[in-house]
């Protein structure tokens, strides 16, 4: 029992027995927090005293000495491992821990010796943390997603993960309907897959001193459908004709057209006939394809080329009275020439 530990060992434990554990708030409760490679401070409520301390004596886990001072001067006793890693503060009891490492998790107990007065004891427990970092979503099956198939997100990140959270478009994400969030919340799974599921992902990773985002921009594949062709139904032989034809699709859909069975070369969404025929009427079928999802489907417009003229709207009120006004000159006009002969000739 004559080593410095053997003796400091013999103290921590009268002091458990004698009931002087926590000091009466000499240290915070804790936990405290602190971070790979950095400091952490023990900070106690002690006032410096008008006489200096006669021992204070800092114990890792127990058994472990940190630092433990004496009266005379170079006396000190520190632990292995922790030379250059502390500083003390001789008038308070104040401990720096420097240079972090993951071992450093654990409790901390300080006792004081004051000149005048009781002993001073407090405990405290420290947890050291890796800060988040490297956080990133990865998904399965590999890009292209195709709608009513199932696609998994898992969220990995380096350093001491405490807790995830997935979000979408800044909503937090529960479980239920066709999302599946696993225990740890490491992986979200999407089955079925559906259109509305496409866009942006973020799981956030966090432990109490460091926070990583990792996001990933969700593309589900779907269509083509909703299929709809615009234009006229009649028009006059001669005029100018354009057909639009659309779908819902992601990718964008590709688009061929038929004309009474006949392919009509092009790809173009829009089939446009400068001066039509006769020959023109008939059923135009436009067809959309997607290149992902290997869909397609198609739509049937008619179309009837009429003569020209067959088409003509009514003439309006206004045009009906011009005309009218214009016969009624002319008629007119007429009668008087007949009167001015008429009276000429007898």
């Amino acid at each position: 029992m004559d080593s410095p530990k053997s003796m400091f060992l013999l103290i921590s434990c009268i002091l458990a027995v004698l009931g002087f554990c926590y000091g009466a708030g000499v240290l915070p409760d804790g936990p405290l927090k602190g971070a790979l490679g950095k400091s952490v401070t023990f900070a106690t409520t002690i006032d410096p005293p008008d006489q200096p301390f006669v021992t204070i004596a800092w114990i890792f886990n127990v058994s472990t000495i940190i630092i433990s001072t004496r009266p005379l001067p170079g006396s000190d006793t520190i632990g292995s491992g922790y030379k250059d890693r502390i500083f003390l503060n001789r008038s308070t009891g104040s401990l720096e821990l420097r240079n972090l490492f993951q071992n450093d998790t654990g409790e901390y107990r300080l006792t004081i010796t004051p000149a005048v007065g009781d002993l001073l004891t407090g405990d405290t427990t420290v947890k050291v943390y890796e800060p988040i970092s490297g956080a990133t979503i990865t998904t399965s099956p590999n890009p292209p997603i195709i709608e009513g198939n199932s696609v998994t997100l898992t969220c990995d990140a380096s350093g001491s993960i405490i807790s995830r959270e997935w979000m979408k478009v800044g909503q937090l994400l529960s479980a239920g309907g066709n999302m599946i969030i696993s225990e740890n919340k490491r992986v979200l799974s999407i089955n079925p897959v559906k259109r509305t599921d496409s866009g942006e992902y973020l799981c956030r990773v966090s432990n109490p001193i460091s926070t990583a985002d990792a996001k990933h921009d969700l593309i589900v594949n779907d269509g083509p459908d909703g299929m709809e062709i615009k234009g006229p139904t009649e028009i006059e032989v001669g005029q100018k004709v354009t057909l639009t034809c659309s779908a819902d699709s992601i990718p964008t859909a590709s688009y061929t057209w038929m004309h009474n069975g006949t392919k009509i070369p092009g790809h173009s969404l829009e089939l446009i006939k400068g001066k039509s025929e006769y020959f023109d009427s008939g059923d135009y079928t436009c067809t959309a394809t997607n290149d992902v999802t290997v869909n397609n489907t198609y739509v049937v417009h008619k179309l009837s080329v009429k003569a020209e003229g067959s088409l003509s709207q009514g003439l309006s009120a206004g045009a009906i009275t011009r005309i009218v006004i214009a016969i009624l000159v002319v008629v007119g006009g007429a009668v008087g020439v007949a009167v001015f002969f008429i009276k000429k000739n007898g």
